[in-house]
């Protein structure tokens, strides 16, 4: 399946007014020397339940059944309550930083579509690391006077969201840590609320389960008409229900491809040719 790429879309990205949001679909695309891949949510947990000191069967029930109801975060919250939070620092370098993974062709077409904003809640740096270059700025959510002073230049910003895998100390990714970060950093949540509310969004390999970004898409909606949807691109599968709750109450309309999820790069190609196309039309430069 190939999408039929909304012209409005094209237009938008076109003229960089649109935010690129990049989730742990696109770092999935990523492969390292050995050919392996970043870890996925289900698998990462998973690996990290040998982390717990003592391990209880109601604790492994707890956290087994958080997984299958895809509540990612308290599962993840369960396991670091127990266990040795030096292993578990260790444990985050040894998925996200020492397997030194490249940039895939995804990753380099993201790039190219030269987006002035890219929001990443992936705290790795693969996508950093492509762009560590002259006209490029990487913020993370504490550095809300850098995200402001940059987002009025003509240097490309790039925002982490959930931190970097440089300071494992700050990374947001469990419950008790996004808790923390919403009441230390409203600046920068304020920040997020008024981009998604000016700018037309497009997420890229998000599974749209992150509970801070969802609120936030929740109360923009109220203020947004459905006439100027926020796009996210899946794999064609999700349940009709579903796209249907995305639209009404977060005013995102789906684009699907498939029926693989390597078909993923070929649409994002598809769309980087349409974006550059628009522009030598328009003279954009």
């Amino acid at each position: 399946m190939q999408i039929n790429w909304p012209d409005n879309l094209v237009e938008e990205i076109a003229y960089r007014r649109c935010v690129l949001f990049l989730g742990a679909g696109v770092s999935a695309s990523a492969k390292n020397n050995e050919e392996q891949s970043p870890k996925k949510w289900g698998e990462f947990i998973n690996d990290a339940i040998d982390l717990i000191s003592t391990p209880t069967e109601e604790k492994l029930a707890f956290i087994r059944r958080m997984v299958d109801q895809g509540n990612y975060l308290l599962a993840l919250q369960a396991i670091v309550d127990s266990c040795d939070p030096g292993r578990y620092a260790n444990y985050l370098r040894q998925n996200f930083s020492r397997p030194n993974f490249k940039a895939s062709k995804l990753h380099e077409y993201i790039k190219s579509i030269d987006s002035k904003i890219v929001v990443t809640t992936n705290f790795d740096k693969i996508y950093e690391n492509l762009c560590n270059e002259h006209g490029y700025t990487a913020a993370n959510y504490s550095e809300t006077k850098k995200i402001l002073t940059n987002l009025k230049t003509t240097e490309n910003l790039i925002i982490k969201a959930h931190g970097t895998i440089d300071d494992v100390d700050s990374l947001v990714f469990t419950q008790k840590q996004y808790n923390e970060a919403k009441k230390k950093y409203p600046g920068f949540y304020n920040i997020l609320n008024s981009l998604f509310l000016t700018n037309t969004v497009l997420f890229l390999g998000y599974s749209l389960n992150d509970p801070d970004i969802n609120l936030i898409l929740e109360l923009v909606a109220n203020s947004s008409s459905s006439s100027s949807p926020h796009y996210v691109v899946i794999k064609q599968g999700i349940d009709i229900e579903i796209k249907k709750y995305w639209q009404e109450c977060y005013n995102i309309y789906p684009l699907e491809y498939g029926p693989e999820y390597e078909n993923f790069e070929e649409n994002i190609l598809s769309l980087h040719d349409k974006v550059w196309e628009y522009r030598e039309k328009k003279r954009i430069p």
